[in-house]
Parts: structure tokens; C-alpha cells; sequence
């Protein structure tokens, strides 16, 4: 039996420029808090872009005991609407959607974790697209954000 062949949908395809493998560091205030790997690969069907965070080659003490290493997400596509979408699940058992934005070099994502814990994430591709440059923020109420950590991914 043949495995069925999707058809490719464009707008989902302009997530291309995240496959692969990526060196990526956290940091707080320019302080690094931890260095590991992401790799970004198509699901068979692609229909759904999988994103792997192995545990980190470095981290700093502080984040240890919270680290959520290895996290694992699958992005998608709502066609109706054009809203892109991400599943989260880390070591900790946490599972998560976030809402998201991927177009002009701009990504962004945002979600409720919980009462009172909102996450925003923003980032810019840079130049050729080898280069990702972006914060997290979280909130108690959803419009007033505080600074959590940057994040930068530089594709091997």
C-alpha cells in the first residue's frame, strides 16, 4: 500500500527557511542561561513543520531546576482562517498552543499558560535567514509584559 501525497500548502511552505539545525542560546540581560540545539524538520505529509529542542550542552545553574529540556512542538496551519498554530510539550509535562505569526521576517507567537500567565514570543529573521534574533515576555494579565529571556538561533 502506497502512502497518499499531500499537496504542499504555500502558505505554510514560507516556514521553510526554519528547517534544519540551529545553535541556539538563551540569555537574561546578556547573561547566557543556556546553549543547545533545535532542529526544525517536516512532518512526511508536511503538512506540519516538528520542532526538536535537545537538553542543553550548557546551562546555567539557576535554570536548572526548571529546565524544560527536551522540548518538542509541531506547527500548522489553520487554511480557513491563515492562522499558524503551535503544539508544545516539554520534560516537564507541559503542554501548551500558542497562537502564531510567521511573514515578512517577523515571528510571533503568544499564549495563556495558565490564569494569570500569559507568554509572547517575538523574533526577527535576519538577513539571509540564518540568523534568528527574538524575546520572550510573560504577563499576569495579558497586556502588560515583562522582559523573560532572549533567544537567538544561528543555523549550522
Amino acid at each position: 500500500m502506497t502512502a497518499a501525497r499531500h499537496t504542499a500548502n504555500q502558505r505554510l511552505q514560507s516556514l521553510e527557511v526554519l528547517v534544519g539545525e540551529w545553535d541556539m542560546e538563551a540569555s537574561i540581560d546578556g547573561q547566557p542561561m543556556g546553549q543547545c540545539t533545535a532542529t526544525f524538520t517536516w512532518h512526511d505529509s508536511r503538512g506540519f513543520l516538528i520542532m526538536r529542542v535537545d537538553p542543553p550542552q550548557a546551562i546555567a545553574p539557576e535554570w536548572r531546576e526548571s529546565s524544560p529540556f527536551p522540548i518538542d512542538a509541531a506547527i500548522g496551519l489553520d487554511d480557513h482562517s491563515g492562522a499558524f498554530a503551535m503544539l508544545y510539550a516539554d520534560a516537564r509535562g507541559v503542554c501548551r498552543i500558542y497562537r502564531m505569526s510567521f511573514e515578512n521576517g517577523h515571528w510571533e507567537m503568544r499564549g495563556q499558560a495558565g490564569p494569570g500567565f500569559h507568554q509572547r514570543f517575538e523574533a526577527t529573521i535576519r538577513g539571509d535567514g540564518r540568523l534568528v534574533t527574538g524575546r520572550w515576555d510573560a504577563s499576569s494579565d495579558g497586556e502588560t509584559w515583562k522582559p523573560d529571556f532572549e533567544v537567538t538561533y544561528a543555523k549550522r
